[in-house]
């Protein structure tokens, strides 16, 4: 079953050889399976650098989970909870339809995004954020296509690069944010 999901993992990747390779990872989001990326994320500002692993689902559209050893965080379209280890607490509130957030890029939503012309050459997809003033690129796989970073940057030397390390296709998942003994915090309107 797992020699399945590959096999349909890399036809879709390497496939159609007249669409780009950021256009073949928008479609791979299409389908119906949900998709897994083991993602590490460095954030930097200033002089202060944090880095982070973990897996993050997309489960449909405006549905992803991402789960690490110090967060769980669910969302499903306009509802978020997050389940922090460290301060246990698991805290629900809503999102801004008019906020981006670094989950939204990596889960193909395009809606705040502005595609630079790269005319479907080469691995580099070149991208600006201007309602919050960064710049990025998405970086693909030279060989495979597979999608392999995507970078951020301001002029305030904020960065932060998603660095994915592997892709998995899946027949389903489905997370679960237990309360346990951690403080429960709704901030919800």
């Amino acid at each position: 079953m797992r020699y399945n999901r590959i096999v349909f993992l890399l036809i879709i990747i390497i496939s159609n050889s007249y669409s780009n390779n950021l256009e073949n990872f928008y479609k791979l989001l299409e389908q119906n399976s949900v998709l897994r990326l083991s993602i590490s994320i460095i954030q930097e500002q200033f002089e202060k650098k944090d880095k982070s692993f973990g897996d993050f689902f997309i489960l449909g559209s405006n549905k992803y989970f991402y789960d690490s050893s110090e967060l769980k965080i669910s969302v499903n379209h306009n509802d978020i909870v997050t389940k922090n280890y460290i301060n246990r607490q698991i805290i629900y509130n809503d999102l801004d339809n008019g906020q981006l957030n670094l989950f939204d890029i990596l889960s193909g939503n395009k809606n705040h995004i502005k595609l630079m012309d790269n005319k479907g050459e080469g691995n580099r997809y070149n991208f600006h954020i201007p309602s919050i003033g960064y710049k990025g690129y998405f970086l693909f796989e030279p060989t495979s296509g597979a999608l392999r970073l995507i970078s951020l940057d301001n002029e305030y030397k904020h960065s932060v690069s998603i660095n994915i390390n592997e892709i998995e296709l899946l027949d389903v998942y489905n997370p679960i944010i237990e309360k346990e003994d951690f403080e429960v915090i709704d901030l919800r309107g």
